[in-house]
């Protein structure tokens, strides 16, 4: 007893000493994101000051009865609403920014509180991006590594507070590239696991849960033309994040990620959208933190994480299409691999999936669309019934 009271004096020790940190770096995002500007119109040689009293606000509400159903989680409600937004001079310039808020709770008794909030300031040269979630979802471990066996599902629960902040400043003129920083904190327990299992013989990294705590560089370049359905432009993002006990963290281990997106519209409202996508992590990482394979986003069809490991790499690609008014369709097909080490990825342990889906467009000034996909792979589908594209 008295050694399980010093392990979680420790833990709430250093919970405290994460949470000090995560404040102290984003009051230093924010205060770099809040030097005063002044919006100014050349005209006729003369410089003219516009007050912000003289720009409209614009502002659009989405309150939605959340409904939808993929394999991980099987029929989820809840209620959610979407904020757009353009406020005045600082906004007027700049792409719609967002905020979710959204409360779920599932058919499988897993539940999760989530606000969101993504902002573009200053004629798209600042972005700040948030990310505040607290859960309880049951989920499916099949060990690590490629070749893992359906006997070796095993179920457990975690119950995890995420809290991550970023901000990015656009990097030149014209040219739509940006640098910035994050930091994120996330704390997880494993509260339910199956006797006898990987878990309970702690024979993975990350069996109790943990601390992870530590800041990461982002750098994007995004010349998309629509933030909710791009019909042409270039998406890149390289991510990595540092965690360590420097920072309060469990766990030491360092992790990047590269995401290349690219949108080409080969018809009348008629897109090709192509993703690749390339993880590597090095270090003590906890299963929950792995590269992962499957999910409503990538490779649909196969359970999110039904394969993970140190290192991932994936292609998909979407083919989408009007069908009358508000309604669309697609076509889409994905690939992906994984490997201890990265030179050890290859055809051998390829995991593939394709399917189907319509599209309903539910806000059409933004072009934003609620989806249902079909998809299947070698032994294994999925159905998704959710708001958003995959990529």
């Amino acid at each position: 007893m008295t050694m399980r009271l010093l392990v979680e004096k420790k833990r709430l020790k250093s919970l405290f000493e994460a949470v000090a940190v995560f404040v102290f770096f984003s009051m230093v995002l924010l205060i770099a994101s809040g030097f005063p500007q002044q919006t100014t119109v050349k005209s006729d040689g003369q410089q003219i000051v516009i007050s912000e009293a003289q720009e409209p606000d614009r502002m659009g509400l989405t309150l939605l009865p959340i409904i939808y159903y993929t394999p991980e989680t099987r029929i989820a409600f809840g209620l959610g609403s979407l904020i757009t937004y353009r406020f005045g001079l600082i906004f007027k310039q700049a792409r719609p920014s967002t905020m979710f808020i959204g409360a779920i709770y599932t058919q499988l008794k897993q539940f999760t509180l989530q606000v969101k909030p993504e902002i573009y300031l200053k004629n798209n040269s600042l972005f700040i991006a948030g990310n505040f979630l607290a859960e309880r979802f049951p989920s499916k471990l099949w060990g690590i590594g490629p070749d893992t066996s359906d006997a070796m599902q095993e179920v457990y629960t975690p119950q995890r507070f995420l809290m991550e902040l970023g901000l990015q400043k656009k990097l030149g003129q014209n040219l739509p590239l940006y640098l910035g920083l994050k930091y994120r904190l996330e704390s997880t327990r494993i509260v339910e696991i199956e006797p006898g299992k990987l878990l309970d013989q702690e024979l993975v990294p990350g069996s109790h849960g943990g601390l992870l705590s530590g800041p990461g560089l982002l750098a994007s370049f995004d010349n998309r033309d629509n933030i909710f359905y791009p019909k042409s432009g270039l998406y890149l993002q390289a991510n990595i994040n540092w965690n360590d006990h420097f920072f309060g963290s469990d766990y030491d281990f360092l992790s990047l990620q590269l995401d290349l997106r690219n949108y080409h519209q080969v018809g009348e409202n008629q897109v090709l959208a192509l993703q690749a996508l390339a993880e590597t992590s090095t270090g003590n990482v906890p299963f929950y933190r792995l590269p992962r394979l499957g999910g409503d986003s990538l490779l649909r069809g196969f359970y999110n994480g039904r394969f993970r490991d140190m290192n991932l790499v994936a292609f998909q690609a979407e083919y989408r299409f009007p069908v009358w008014k508000k309604l669309g369709a697609v076509i889409f097909g994905a690939m992906g691999s994984l490997a201890n080490r990265f030179r050890d990825i290859s055809f051998d342990n390829l995991k593939y999936s394709a399917g189907l889906g319509l599209r309903f467009k539910i806000i059409p000034r933004e072009n934003a669309n609620l989806r249902v996909d079909l998809a299947v792979g070698p032994g294994t589908y999925g159905i998704y019934f959710k708001a958003g594209e995959s990529f």
